[in-house]
């Protein structure tokens, strides 16, 4: 007799996803799409375009050019309001006194002495002076005020002769004032007051004056500071101020 059997039982092979089913494997919940994946052959989302830095370079070129700017106008206005000069100078010697009105009148105040007269008993004694700026007392505006000193007086033992060569010390100055603005004045035995060719910007007078057996050399010079350019302050001015010095030295 044969055994009894079994009705075979069917064999599940798992089915192979197809057209319409979805992968095995995590799914994710309804309404939320499918992540984008990579289509063969290279092809896909394009990227996304790039960010033009135009704007960006144009702002930092003009960032500079404002620094740049402002530290050019800065540096101009510090030296704009800068007052020129220094200390207030040494004591005058005897030779070099102004009265204050004069230096006031003049804008300086500080003394110095270039070169001093020498001790020797004869020959011409020489002597440089300068009134130059104080810082914060005379202004902003450069002035400078100097005269030269050619004392004949102990030249020689001869009276006359320390009189002529005080003539011909003169005469030698005047002789150079060809091609300047020149007019003679009334101060002390003869005199005259050269007005040179200077800049634009520059101001400057010379004044020659002889006394005896002493000529004196006086030069005013400056220029007004302007924000952006310098400029000459007027002629008549500094004429003043040496016609000023010329009678105090021979006074």
């Amino acid at each position: 007799m044969n055994a009894p059997q079994h009705p075979q039982q069917p064999q599940h092979r798992p089915q192979q996803p197809g057209y319409g089913q979805p992968p095995a494997g995590p799914h994710p919940p309804p309404g939320h799409p499918l992540p984008s994946h990579p289509q063969p052959g290279g092809y896909g989302p394009p990227p996304p375009p790039r960010k033009k830095r135009t704007g960006l370079v144009i702002g930092i070129v003009v960032g500079v050019v404002v620094l740049v700017v402002a530290g050019v106008v800065g540096s101009m206005y510090l030296e704009y309001v800068d007052e020129p000069g220094g200390g207030p100078g040494a004591e005058p010697i005897a030779q070099c006194e102004l009265s204050a009105e004069l230096r006031s009148q003049a804008h300086v105040s500080s003394f110095r002495l270039v070169q001093a007269p020498t001790d020797a008993k004869k020959g011409m004694k020489q002597t440089h002076c300068a009134w130059e700026q104080t810082k914060g007392e005379d202004g902003r505006d450069p002035r400078r005020l100097s005269f030269l000193v050619y004392d004949f007086t102990t030249f020689s033992d001869k009276p006359d002769r320390n009189l002529d060569q005080a003539r011909d010390n003169y005469a030698s100055f005047t002789s150079y004032a060809t091609g300047e603005q020149a007019k003679a004045l009334g101060v002390g035995d003869e005199s005259m007051i050269l007005i040179p060719s200077s800049p634009a910007d520059l101001t400057e007078v010379n004044l020659l004056v002889r006394k005896g057996t002493v000529v004196w050399n006086i030069r005013y010079q400056g220029h007004d500071k302007g924000f952006l350019a310098d400029s000459d302050f007027p002629v008549a001015d500094a004429e003043a101020v040496a016609l000023k010095v010329a009678e105090e030295v021979t006074g």
